[in-house]
């Protein structure tokens, strides 16, 4: 406690000592701007001056410290647990498979995105240009070689090209679900063939193990029938023809909006350097770097000191919407398997078990955590990968919005300066306790 004091008395010395330099370098542009962030920081330094990050020794409901600990406790390796899984699973050849983490009675929202975003007969890639024709010239065409190399997953040419897409929901039990629920998800998975279900408890810090499980099905049936997994939430929108446009090689345009995602090393999306090359080992979503373990025992993402007692996390991406090469899943399966559980889903999968795998992580500024707000929300939606928090009628709005395509997004001012010098990665301080994004 002592130490932890002293700590932050140097800091704040040091902040004594930059602070009047920051102000006077920031203060002259922007100053409104400037001085509201800078007195949010301090306000935030303050409050949480006081908290001790070493007192996480409150127990986790679900996640004591006799709950095992080892995936081979939850899942058998060498046998098929699933409860349901769709017929000839994998067996047909896709660019793209697409896994939705959802809960038993969320069968409105899976309804949403086979009718929305999920319909990939119409939401295919031939919708790019619709998107985002107008600003030809201002972002890069897929590369001839991608599809030359993926061609047995292609169809078409042109503006009428389409990629095969495999889109599965996984879900787990839910504690006393009714007869007639149970009995609605089995006439779902008949129906769409398009459901995991697995024997296990469905809750919110099961989702390490429904991930876990949901690696060891692609790894077992889908490396050799599909190119690129995308693991994502069931109020997640995705912009698909964006991601394959991606995949093929391409960059997406910059809007007037999406610029405020951008920095330096990202914003020039006309250099060939910003292009996807790489088939392997290839591991994209929204990073997050140097978070502290929440301390607050009623927080949902607490961290007690039994399940990670390091003072700072690895790097790891968001869960909400996470894209990966096909030959990193089963890396990230096998390293789970020597892995200690937690409830962190994202941490764990995308942290831990790609750092023992070796796996670097990319963020990308295109992966959002957050709706965006009303007022910019059709361009946000427009030029980004994934919007989280997309629940019930919003998931609609969003694809109103985006399937508009009379309405243009306009490129940003020329007198526009967003692009931070630091990054848009999310490079939360040690001092910093959460899983929120900030400033950005």
């Amino acid at each position: 406690m002592h130490f932890m004091f002293l700590r932050e008395l140097k800091l704040f010395q040091r902040l004594r000592v930059l602070l009047p330099n920051i102000w006077r370098l920031l203060f002259r542009r922007h100053k409104d701007i400037t001085a509201i962030m800078l007195f949010l920081y301090l306000v935030y330094e303050i409050l949480n001056f006081k908290e001790d990050p070493s007192k996480r020794n409150a127990s986790l409901s679900g996640w004591s410290r006799e709950t095992p600990r080892s995936i081979a406790d939850y899942l058998d390796p060498g046998q098929d647990t699933a409860i349901v899984v769709p017929r000839h699973f994998c067996q047909s050849k896709a660019f793209l498979t697409i896994a939705v983490c959802s809960y038993v009675h969320h069968f409105e929202r899976r309804q949403n995105i086979r009718k929305l975003w999920g319909n990939t007969t119409d939401f295919n890639y031939s919708s790019f240009v619709k998107l985002h024709g107008h600003l030809k010239g201002k972002y890069l065409d897929v590369l001839p070689e991608r599809l030359e190399l993926y061609s047995e997953y292609l169809s078409g040419q042109g503006d009428s090209l389409k990629a095969s897409i495999r889109i599965v929901f996984i879900l787990g039990r839910r504690n006393l679900a009714s007869l007639l629920e149970n009995e609605a998800v089995a006439s779902e998975a008949e129906k769409y063939n398009d459901v995991i279900q697995e024997n296990f408890m469905d809750t919110y810090n099961n989702l390490t193990i429904k991930t876990i499980m949901l690696l060891k099905h692609i790894s077992q049936s889908c490396v050799n029938s599909t190119a690129y997994f995308f693991k994502c939430d069931d109020d997640t929108f995705v912009n698909v023809p964006n991601l394959l446009h991606f995949l093929l090689g391409g960059t997406i345009p910059v809007n007037e909006v999406t610029a405020n995602y951008h920095y330096l090393k990202t914003y020039r999306v006309t250099s060939a350097r910003k292009r996807l090359t790489a088939r392997r080992e290839v591991m994209y979503g929204r990073q997050y770097c140097n978070v502290r373990p929440i301390t607050n025992k009623y927080n949902k993402w607490y961290m007690p000191s039994y399940l990670f007692r390091g003072a700072v996390y690895p790097q790891y991406l968001c869960g909400s919407g996470y894209l990966l090469s096909i030959d990193v899943v089963p890396r990230l399966y096998k390293a789970s398997l020597s892995t200690k559980l937690m409830h962190l889903e994202d941490l764990f999968v995308t942290g831990l078990c790609a750092e023992k795998a070796g796996i670097k992580r990319t963020n990308h500024p295109l992966f959002r955590t957050t709706y965006p707000y009303e007022w910019d929300e059709q361009c946000a939606l427009k030029g980004s990968f994934t919007m989280h928090r997309a629940k019930d009628w919003i998931m609609w709005d969003a694809w109103k919005q985006v399937t508009n395509y009379s309405s243009k997004c306009p490129p940003p001012k020329k007198t526009s300066n967003r692009i931070f010098p630091w990054g848009n990665v999310v490079r939360l301080s040690p001092f910093f306790s959460s899983k929120s994004t900030l400033f950005i």
